[in-house]
């Protein structure tokens, strides 16, 4: 007889990991994809406020400067 061990196993337990460890990975997947695109949303947000505070102090600028 050789040396070593043979281990059975039934397919339950195979799908019992499956069905645990998949549908996990998938919410972790949803999570982190909710986190990225939030703070995707938010800074396209303070860009834009950013950009418009900008804006806003060109065209002040603008209307106080000297006619020349």
């Amino acid at each position: 007889m050789p040396g070593y061990d043979v281990v059975a196993t039934d397919g339950l337990s195979v799908i019992g990991t499956v069905g645990f460890f998949v549908p996990a990975a998938v919410l972790v997947a949803l999570v982190a994809g909710a986190v990225v695109r939030d703070r995707r949303i938010t800074a396209r947000e303070a860009a834009a406020e950013a950009d418009r505070r900008g804006t806003t102090r060109e065209e002040l600028a603008e209307d106080d400067a000297p006619d020349r």
